[in-house]
């Protein structure tokens, strides 16, 4: 398998987890909070997904 979608995942959660953190900072309503909780789960992925691939390029 390529790298190619291992890379389109951690990136793409990246963005979309700063994306809706930065959108729930500026609605901080009760649609806000939801979106900072959803942000956590997104740069959780994408921390990790960054991490297998520097391992893996190590090896």
């Amino acid at each position: 398998m390529t790298l190619n979608l291992p890379i389109t995942v951690a990136i793409g959660s990246a963005a979309a987890g700063v994306g809706a953190a930065v959108t729930g900072v500026y609605l901080l309503a009760g649609a806000g909070w939801a979106l900072i909780t959803c942000s956590l789960p997104l740069l959780a992925l994408s921390t990790i997904t960054f991490r297998g691939l520097l391992r893996g390029a190590t090896e």
